[in-house]
């Protein structure tokens, strides 16, 4: 007869096979790189041009939406250049497929299973955070402003890498990462939310949560 402690020594290595099986049949952590060009920026509603260090901060702000949204996925955001998945933050992008340029907030090209890459337009989404600005909104929320519009511009642009053949502009929630226009509040101001992609990305890139604990850390 098995004593009591033989019983709790075979459910603690059932509980860490289960755990190794689990590590072993998740995928691996994909990197997302997400870089900025030298971009410069000024408008009426904002005052003096960006500063150096105002520039330095809406890329903080951005990285920090990045990491929020995908936070608990296997997917690790980096500078890299030459990372699977790549984001490349310029002063404007066009969009040429119309018969005269015209200016979008962003756009990627994905194949499933290999990587991704895309731009953001700074120009757009730095005009966007003042159209949409609500009244009275100081400096540094403008600044800030900024930075939450980049940041959820590339999730859009990531996810649509990520998940190429997935329809996420089905999406009617104007609060929402999928949702398929910038040109509104929330893509600048107030909380965001995942809609219809979360569950696929969940699917396509696993989770971090059970690495986090099987190594006995917090993710």
């Amino acid at each position: 007869m098995l004593t009591r402690a033989a019983i709790v020594a075979c459910l603690v290595a059932g509980a860490a096979a289960y755990i190794l099986y689990q590590l072993r049949s998740q995928p691996e952590s994909v990197e997302a790189g997400l870089w900025f060009d030298e971009v410069t920026f000024s408008s009426n509603r904002l005052g003096e041009a960006l500063t150096p260090g105002e520039v330095a901060t809406i890329e903080a702000v951005a990285r920090a939406e990045v990491r929020e949204a995908f936070g608990g996925l296997r997917i690790t955001l980096s500078g890299r250049h030459d990372a699977r998945y790549r984001l490349h933050v310029m002063q404007e992008v066009l969009d040429l497929r119309f018969k005269r340029a015209v200016g979008v907030a962003g756009q990627s090209r994905g194949i499933a299973g290999f990587g991704g890459s895309g731009s953001i337009s700074f120009n757009f989404l730095a005009n966007g955070a003042m159209a949409w600005a609500p009244d009275g909104a100081s400096r540094e929320e403008l600044v800030a402003a900024i930075g939450r519009g980049i940041g959820r511009t590339a999730v859009h642009e990531f996810t649509h890498q990520i998940l190429p053949t997935a329809p996420i502009h089905d999406s009617r929630d104007v609060q929402s990462y999928e949702y398929a226009s910038a040109a509104r509040p929330a893509q600048y101001y107030g909380p965001m939310r995942w809609d219809l992609a979360r569950p696929l990305l969940e699917q396509r890139l696993g989770s971090s949560m059970l690495s986090a604990r099987a190594a006995g850390r917090s993710p």
